[in-house]
């Protein structure tokens, strides 16, 4: 409650407009970091495309751009911002509490650059993070251009910090939810300062969606709701997951800690080592690197195996906590949504062995299950339920949200867990541990990374759904698309649709000039055709193949495409009547002048 002398106190106006200008720039940090970690995203999936037919080994060549894009992050961390390491909402707390001070000039550069370095590489970390730490130091930089007081000041940089989490998510209620809920012990909650933060997270959003575009950042197509009979169902789902965040908590705390017990030699070298376990997940096991928004989105829209998805909850656990650890920028908002993506949508395996008859579909659990995740990790359980809301555009399942966050975070609190953020900042409070070596700790990256590796090497298998072939051990026969698998090149995906139609989409790009190429190494020509669209102030090529009156049909060739197909991560695309597509053409022959 705010007190007489809050509510009383002069204001000073200009902090309305300096929060505006704050939130302004915060979405424009916010967005141009989010348009470069989407480019080197893709830039991944390009260059693991190319080296597929490269004389050297691709795995070899992504070991070693992962070793030396990981130091140089960590290298730029240790030299001129050491506070940059991390999410840095821990650092934001400490900041308002007034226990550490914000260098605002180096905080800016550092958190951008080795951001994009650590996130973009493929490390299990989100984005979030780095852009609200990027806000907070906006927000002192304004203190200190207007010479604001304390107390204003400290306003303006909840409110830079909160803007930072608007842009990151283009979620603004959940951001203002989130400064209140996370950072209620140090935030003041008077009129001018929470108008301030309101108006920051309004202006970031509006900045950000106006560069790349508005709506929700995690789509789903519309479910409906769980029936009250169902309910006692996310209770149970709570419980598990709200175990699952105590132990991910735990061992995320013991991986900072002994990530910072090392001697500054060792620690570039354990950094190197986890550069190249990056680099061959990368080639072998892309599903298990990442933030984890794509990977959402998959499991949003399609059905895994339920082995699989238990496997691939255990191999993300290792990685976020493995990849936060090694002390470079980025969040773990991201990686928490993706695992109790995973977690929801195992779940749904064992409702459905257990009571076939209540036919929800996994997107339910899997949505309810990636806000109780957040809530029980972070403790901010109404933060949890808004965030999740926002992403997805899932405001028929508010109910089963509630519920699971509820449960998760009674069950986290009676098994004695503490908010992630706070153990991290008490852990920052304390000198680290005796210098010791490292070699134990390589060691147990190599075994995880055997495991993971025969990970790939399972069979997926959903009900009604055709195995697939493993991810692992491709040949070069593999390239070429079965007869079994997709429609023959006789019939290819019509340029113009008369109906109704499902295909598979491969991939999307931004240009469509090595679309030929790739048909071409992947025997897909007469079988592929590009849709061309525009999405957040750029075109876009999807790049389609085959052609099925049903989406069983799509979902059955999709899972028995080839390796080198299904590590592109397809979806099944439903195409509407009247969707005009682009030819795939067919490279000239040599000599020929023609231009294709």
């Amino acid at each position: 409650m705010m007190s007489d002398q809050q509510t009383t106190a002069r204001v000073d106006w200009r902090i309305y407009p300096a929060a505006a200008l704050v939130g302004a720039f915060a979405g424009l940090v916010g967005a141009a970091f989010h348009a470069l970690l989407d480019q080197a995203d893709q830039s991944r999936d390009l260059l693991r495309t190319v080296l597929e037919s490269a004389p050297v080994p691709g795995w070899l060549v992504l070991m070693g751009l992962g070793a030396l894009v990981l130091s140089a992050a960590l290298w730029l961390v240790r030299r001129f911002a050491p506070e940059t390491a991390g999410s840095g909402i821990q650092e934001v707390e400490a900041i308002l509490a007034g226990a550490r001070a914000l260098r605002w000039q180096r905080v800016l550069p550092v958190k951008f650059v080795a951001g994009v370095l650590a996130v973009g590489s493929g490390l299990v970390l989100g984005r979030e993070g780095p852009t609200v730490h990027m806000g907070a130091a906006l927000g002192q930089l304004a203190t200190e251009r207007l010479r604001l007081d304390q107390r204003q000041g400290r306003s303006l940089i909840a409110a830079g910090a909160a803007a930072g989490l608007a842009a990151a998510f283009n979620a603004p209620l959940a951001a203002i939810v989130f400064v209140t809920e996370e950072l209620r012990e140090h935030f003041e909650f008077s009129f001018a300062a929470l108008q301030s933060v309101i108006l920051a997270c309004c202006l970031a959003v509006v900045v950000s969606g106006w560069l790349l575009g508005q709506g929700p950042s995690l789509p789903m197509a519309p479910v409906e709701t769980a029936p009250l009979s169902a309910l006692p169902l996310f209770l149970v789902l709570g419980v598990l997951i709200g175990a699952l965040g105590v132990l991910f908590n735990a061992l995320l705390l013991g991986s900072v800690r002994r990530f910072r017990a090392l001697r500054e030699g060792h620690a570039f070298l354990t950094t190197s080592a986890l550069g190249m376990a990056l680099g061959a997940l990368l080639w072998f096991a892309p599903d298990a690197m990442g933030g984890g928004e794509g990977l959402v989105e998959s499991l949003l829209r399609g059905h895994q195996g339920a082995l699989f998805l238990l496997m691939l909850l255990a191999v993300r656990v290792l990685t976020t906590v493995g990849s936060y650890g090694a002390g470079l920028p980025g969040g773990i908002f991201a990686p928490l949504l993706a695992l109790g993506t995973i977690g929801g949508a195992a779940f749904h395996h064992l409702v459905t062995w257990l009571a076939p008859g209540l036919g929800l579909s996994p997107e339910i659990f899997a949505v309810a299950a990636m806000g109780a995740l957040f809530a029980a990790t972070v403790r901010a359980p109404l933060t949890g339920i808004i965030l999740v809301i926002e992403l997805t555009g899932a405001n028929a399942l508010v109910l089963p949200i509630i519920l699971t966050c509820l449960s998760a975070t009674f069950t986290a609190e009676g098994l004695g867990g503490r908010p992630i953020y706070s153990l991290l900042l008490a852990q920052g409070d304390h000198p680290p541990p005796s210098p010791h070596r490292p070699e134990r700790r390589v060691l147990a990256a190599g075994l995880i990374l055997i495991a993971l590796l025969g990970l790939e090497r399972l069979t997926v298998s959903a009900p009604g759904i055709t195995p697939a072939t493993p991810l692992a051990g491709t040949t070069s026969e593999d390239r070429s698309v079965p007869s079994g698998a997709v429609t023959p090149a006789s019939s290819p995906v019509p340029l113009v649709q008369d109906q109704p139609r499902f295909a598979i989409q491969l991939l999307t790009v931004y240009s469509d000039a090595g679309l030929t190429t790739f048909a071409q190494q992947h025997g897909l020509f007469g079988q592929v055709r590009t849709l061309k669209g525009r999405h957040r102030g750029k075109d876009w090529y999807a790049l389609l193949l085959g052609d099925y009156p049903t989406q069983a049909e799509a979902e059955a060739a999709l899972a028995a495409l080839p390796a080198g197909l299904r590590r592109l991560k397809p979806l099944v695309r439903p195409l509407s009547a009247g969707t005009r597509l682009l030819p795939v053409q067919t490279p000239p022959e040599p000599g020929d002048g023609s231009r294709f």
